[in-house]
């Protein structure tokens, strides 16, 4: 039988894998409770200047990250007139920048916003400003919500894929590790293991694949292009997607591999134990946790 030491190294083993995926798997739901919003722009909504402004500034609650074409300026023509990509104003994380051309004509310009929050949540706005006075404008920006495009409602879906692959994938680990290791061998519990298992590698791989088309509205077939997987891979959501896949790949050769112990096998010495819970445990006038918190395996056992 394995010491005790190596025993606890083992089941430290496992639970360390198990808190990391649930850090990388909670983290995601950051979304669905707090995000960026647009707290101030120079020029101001609305503003009518006497002089055309060289830059326009946003600013934001918290930090933020910039796509391709996060902020643009359209004059009354709907011709962009800021050539150059957007970047912090002064090193600040919760602004964006964007220079403008040299001597704008008059009239009221348009500005056409979309960035990625720290939690990862894209956002998305608009709105004018005027050189001179105000005029008319055929500069028309998407008004669809970030939360409304196809991407986003499968992003969504597969998100909460995700949680249930979870919950099933621990809960059946659990049950083996605390209360019945034997259980290990019974086919129908390995069989729930293995679809949590199967559930959320396949979850993570989806939103992995539309983040890209999730981030920046776009059609979901841009979630095979490879230039766009390349830089979510490169981004902290996509480098956390693929963390969880590794720590899911560890997981199952951690399992074939080695015979988890329970908590019972190395709190306290004695022979191994069975494949089936002693039924003295489910009569005894303090009954084990097993008992307690898993009533139906105690039934098997007679």
């Amino acid at each position: 039988m394995p010491s005790g030491s190596s025993l606890t190294r083992k089941f430290a083993a496992v639970l360390s894998l198990v808190a990391a995926l649930c850090a990388l798997i909670l983290g995601g739901a950051g979304p669905a409770l707090a995000h960026a919003g647009l707290s101030g722009s120079d020029p101001a909504d609305g503003a009518v200047l006497d002089a055309a402004p060289k830059q326009v500034t946003l600013t934001f609650t918290e930090s933020v990250s910039f796509l391709d074409g996060s902020l643009r300026v359209l004059s009354p023509a709907n011709d962009r007139v800021s050539p150059r990509p957007a970047h912090h104003a002064d090193g600040r994380a919760n602004t964006a920048q964007v220079p403008l051309e040299e001597n704008l004509a008059q009239g009221t310009y348009t500005v056409a916003w979309r960035v990625v929050s720290a939690d990862g949540h894209p956002i998305s706005g608009a709105f004018v400003f005027s050189v001179g006075k105000p005029s008319g404008t055929t500069a028309v920006p998407a008004k669809t919500s970030p939360d409304h495009t196809a991407a986003s409602r499968l992003y969504g879906f597969f998100r909460y894929v995700a949680y249930s692959g979870l919950a099933l994938l621990l809960g059946a680990a659990a049950f083996v590790l605390v209360c019945w290791p034997g259980a290990s061998g019974i086919r129908p519990l390995r069989r729930l293991l293995v679809v949590g298992w199967a559930t959320l590698l396949a979850s993570t791989v989806a939103l992995l694949l539309l983040r890209s088309p999730y981030e920046a509205g776009g059609p979901l077939s841009s979630a095979f292009d490879p230039s766009l997987l390349g830089r979510t891979l490169a981004g902290r959501p996509g480098i956390a997607l693929t963390a969880r896949l590794v720590l899911l790949v560890l997981a199952a050769l951690f399992w074939r591999q080695t015979r988890v112990p329970s908590l019972w096998a190395w709190r306290s010495p004695g022979p191994a134990p069975s494949t089936r819970p002693p039924a003295s445990r489910c009569r005894s006038p303090s009954p084990s946790p097993c008992c307690t918190w898993w009533r139906w395996p105690c039934g098997w056992a007679g």
